[in-house]
């Protein structure tokens, strides 16, 4: 790689300018971090004598970072995790930060601490391989579960404490702490690997083919969508309070929507509960709450007359904002709570008119954080149940997970605690393909349609997009996702809706929202 890129966002410092109290700290790296990265295989210093890595950035603070390498000494001289079990901490850290040097310096300290190349790799990618003793699994786990929903369960915490103790578990929570300031600086700065560039997506992604089926008017804040039998398409517009139907498209050119409905409060969620019968939600997510479902029959409706419309349920006063619904068997809907953080289960009656509501979970993967991300960003948001293996997928935008819950078939109750699939993308709603044992997940703030593995053991480090790398205009916005009904459509031909920038626009302004036919 080009010297000059090696500092990302930062120029390399020459150390002929340095100031004296930088001097000092280049001194102490060069005498400690430089000769420890030589022992272990990875690079930290460029032909030139400028260092790279995290080592460039700290030059920047010199009054701050001898500190923070003394908390790196004490931690290393007086630890009592064995090195692998460091390495382990250290490696499932970077993964969930996606830090490509932090994993390239520390696979080769990994290999050295005695590590397998197919572990290190596996936990480079976020996995917790089954070659690991049960304490480093359960230290991958700790730190995981630490880093991407800031808490440990019960059963997790009980299960390390027994292998680490206490001291060991204050032990681990440091490490883990240390290497978040150090990814945190490789990540805010994009400092790369010197051994290669960073990958915006993983390689090899086969991009699909995207195609303009409806425009809405532009800052329509296009929420969800249901595709119909006849692969008419029905979808909501959040902010507008409105719900429209695009007639079946077969042609390029784009379709006009029908309006079928407005509404009183902002409209969110869609789930088919029958043939051509419909549960529309709606709820003041941002002033009172109010959370409703609405009845939507369409079987004997026709074009150019009243959409056949009725409230039939107000959610208890504990709701905050219904947002993605799925259906998890007839007669069982599962509707987000995007502001209460946690999962309605409605037991409905056939013909949709009777319902009973209470809690499925709440978890703390689910919530959101008030008032830190402006505009208000949900926490569990999309959810989809993927029948044949039993598992209940959701992402929670604001914290940036997609997560899968496995559901007791009988019961319909969970059946075990959530499990961190993938991390690290705005994750809005999404389709699965359980044919091929993958999601497509819409990507709000990041314009892209990612694929992502069912399992968590086989995804890697980096999303592999398929739509919106590189960015286009033609993909602002993304939202939620569903699969055609024609033949042979399942798992290749899906509908998108995009809001087209409402709520992060483009350069130049927000464009027409969207729905797509994507051919994967």
């Amino acid at each position: 790689m080009d010297a000059t890129r090696l500092g990302g966002r930062l120029p390399l410092l020459d150390p002929a300018g340095l100031s004296e109290a930088q001097r000092s700290v280049y001194d102490r790296l060069v005498n400690t971090m430089v000769r420890w990265a030589d022992r272990s295989g990875f690079q930290s210093m460029a032909e030139n004598g400028r260092l790279i890595g995290p080592f460039n950035p700290v030059l920047l603070s010199p009054g701050i970072t001898p500190a923070f390498l003394d908390l790196q000494d004490a931690e290393q001289a007086h630890t009592s995790l064995d090195e692998r079990v460091r390495q382990v901490v250290i490696l499932s850290v970077g993964a969930v930060w996606r830090s490509e040097y932090e994993l390239y310096a520390h696979a080769a300290v990994a290999l050295k601490a005695g590590l397998p190349e197919a572990t290190v790799q596996a936990l480079a990618s976020g996995r917790v391989p089954d070659e690991l003793s049960e304490p480093e699994k359960l230290s991958a786990r700790f730190a995981r579960a630490l880093s991407t929903g800031h808490r440990v369960d019960a059963a997790l915490y009980q299960a390390a404490e027994a292998a680490f103790g206490p001291r060991g578990l204050v032990d681990l929570v440091t490490l883990a702490g240390i290497y978040h300031i150090v990814c945190g600086l490789l990540n805010a700065f994009e400092i790369p690997a010197p051994t290669r560039e960073v990958p915006a997506t993983q390689p090899g992604a086969k991009q699909a083919k995207l195609t303009t089926v409806a425009l809405f008017p532009v800052k329509s804040f296009l929420e969800n969508l249901a595709v119909r039998s006849d692969n008419s398409v029905l979808v909501t517009s959040m902010n507008t309070k409105e719900l429209f139907y695009v007639p079946p498209s077969s042609g390029t050119a784009p379709v006009e929507p029908v309006l079928l409905h407005r509404f009183d409060q902002p409209t969110t969620g869609l789930v088919e509960i029958e043939p051509d019968l419909f549960l529309v939600s709606s709820s003041n997510l941002y002033t009172s709450h109010e959370s409703y479902l609405h009845r939507l029959d369409l079987r004997e409706w026709q074009l150019g007359t009243p959409a056949p419309l009725e409230t039939v349920f107000r959610f208890p006063d504990t709701a905050r904002g219904l947002n993605g619904s799925c259906l998890l068997a007839p007669g069982t809907v599962l509707v987000a709570d995007c502001f209460a953080g946690l999962i309605w289960r409605l037991d409905v009656q056939p013909d949709g008119r009777d319902m009973q509501a209470r809690v499925w979970l709440a978890h703390e993967s689910m919530d959101y954080f008030p008032g830190k991300l402006k505009p208000e960003q949900p926490g569990v948001n999309g959810v989809r149940y993927a029948a044949r293996t039993h598992h209940l997928y959701y992402t929670a935008t604001a914290k940036k997970l997609l997560m899968r819950v496995p559901v007791e078939p009988t019961t319909l109750k969970p059946a075990g605690a959530p499990e961190l699939v993938v991390t690290g993308r705005m994750g809005d709603d999404f389709c699965i393909d359980e044919d091929s044992g993958v999601i497509y997940l819409a990507t709000h703030r990041q314009n892209t349609i990612d694929r992502i593995s069912m399992d968590p053991r086989d995804n890697s480090g980096f999303p592999q997009s398929v739509v919106g790398d590189p960015f286009s205009e033609a993909l602002i916005g993304p939202c939620s996702g569903a699969w055609g009904r024609g033949a042979g459509e399942y798992g290749k031909v899906a509908y998108f809706i995009s809001d087209g920038g409402t709520a992060s626009p483009a350069p130049g302004g927000p464009l027409p929202a969207k729905l797509h036919r994507v051919e994967f």
